[in-house]
């Protein structure tokens, strides 16, 4: 019998294939387990980051702007400003980007008290509005006397304190009270003739008050 030494077996080439074999795949294991952790991980991150998104987006303040015929009468325009969100809008401040007010510099008019309060930061609570004069014309040809004008561009800035941070928004309307066929509140009948027309007169002016009151929900 012949026995050569150092010959490798088949036993243990089969060994060591399988443990290079076993090896490779306990690397290859390891990488897929740490990518699904990394996925993992991702997914709770934009989890997080989305649920943060939603509960702002539902607890924000929101800010609606807008210009509408005013219920003072013809030709005149008010602003309104209305908190649509979930928490008060503090620090509220107003510009106009587009264009000048208009005043009397000799009196003190609208001009004065828009300044005045676009520049006075103020509270809207939830689902409570605000609704100021913003244009005085003529009520002839449209020419504003006093006031905004009738076409412009108005900035809101406000603010969210939360309990440990304050975030700031900004909105902006673009505004024309020109082009828009806009209904405008009319002044109501008067009379003059017959028999007790104050009485009558009195009718009348209930009557557009009633109008008025309802033009506010609009």
């Amino acid at each position: 019998m012949y026995i050569v030494a150092n010959e490798p077996m088949w036993t243990d080439t089969a060994q060591a294939v399988s443990a290079v074999i076993g090896a490779i795949g306990v690397v290859v294991t390891l990488i897929i387990t740490a990518w699904q952790i990394h996925l993992a991980s991702n997914q709770v991150r934009q989890s997080a980051k989305q649920a943060e998104s939603e509960s702002e987006d539902r607890n924000r303040p929101y800010l609606s702007l807008d210009v509408i015929p005013s219920i003072g009468g013809t030709g005149v325009w008010d602003l309104r400003i209305e908190n649509t969100g979930g928490t008060v809008a503090r620090n509220i401040t107003l510009r106009l980007i587009n264009g000048e007010l208009v005043g009397d510099e000799k009196q003190y008019s609208l001009k004065d008290h828009l300044y005045s309060f676009m520049n006075s930061p103020f509270d809207l609570m939830p689902k409570a509005s605000r609704r100021i004069y913003w244009i005085f014309t003529n009520g002839k040809d449209g020419t504003v006397v006093d006031g905004a004008p009738l076409e412009g561009r108005i900035e809101i800035r406000y603010v969210w304190k939360r309990e440990n941070d304050e975030i700031s928004y900004s909105d902006y309307l673009s505004y024309d009270c020109i082009k828009p066929p806009i209904p405008a509140p009319a002044t109501g009948k008067t009379r003059t003739g017959g028999e007790h027309p104050e009485l009558k007169n009195i009718e009348y002016a209930i009557r557009g008050v009633s109008r008025q009151i309802g033009e506010l929900s609009r």
